[in-house]
């Protein structure tokens, strides 16, 4: 039975990679399941066992991507909840630095809505359990959902940005940016630098 699992994990990540790899060599819109079969060295109905839309390809490999990224986060908290630590935040910054070729197109003035909303979704899912496991479901004066998407639409825009500026700024000082102005708000900066 692990040998049948073990290749399905092998196909499904032959075929994610392969449309990662076309989607920064093509226009997302115009790439066909026969071109990351092809790239992948596999056959078409290989595909439709799997997955019934490249959407669904890319978020699936996306996802398990994420998954990851959760545990090393997890791993790096030290008792800290994700928006007090920007060693957590850090490590997104990296991924998304190690991948720049992909989500310049994902983030990018091109990019996909439909993915785009479930990444986004998926971040804001992890934060909002992150939110309740901290204080309690709702114990906060501002939903857990809002507070949530607060925090990940204000990364999404800090992480497009720093890669339509070719990440002029390193992984941690991005992590520790957010963080502090996510933790504080604007207005403590503003007051630091003399603005009423």
């Amino acid at each position: 039975m692990e040998k049948v699992d073990r290749r399905v994990r092998r196909t499904r990540a032959l075929l994610g990679q392969a449309l990662r790899d076309l989607i920064v060599t093509k226009p997302y819109e115009t790439i066909t399941i026969q071109d990351i079969t092809d790239q992948a060295d596999l056959n078409r109905a290989t595909f439709y066992l799997h997955y019934a839309s490249k959407e669904e390809l890319l978020m699936g490999s996306l996802e398990q991507e994420f998954d990851s990224l959760v545990e090393q986060m997890e791993a790096e908290k030290n008792g800290r909840p994700l928006w007090e630590n920007p060693a957590t935040i850090r490590i997104i910054f990296e991924y998304v630095a190690e991948n720049a070729a992909l989500f310049k197109v994902l983030l990018g003035p091109q990019g996909q809505g439909y993915v785009m909303y479930r990444v986004l979704d998926y971040i804001a899912q992890v934060d909002e359990e992150e939110l309740q496991e901290a204080f309690g479901k709702n114990a906060l004066p501002i939903p857990d959902a809002i507070l949530a998407r607060h925090f990940t639409g204000a990364l999404f825009a800090l992480v497009s940005w720093w890669l339509e500026q070719d990440m002029p700024y390193s992984p941690t000082y991005m992590a520790e940016t957010i963080q502090q102005l996510c933790m504080m708000g604007v207005m403590p900066v503003l007051a630091d630098a003399g603005v009423n």
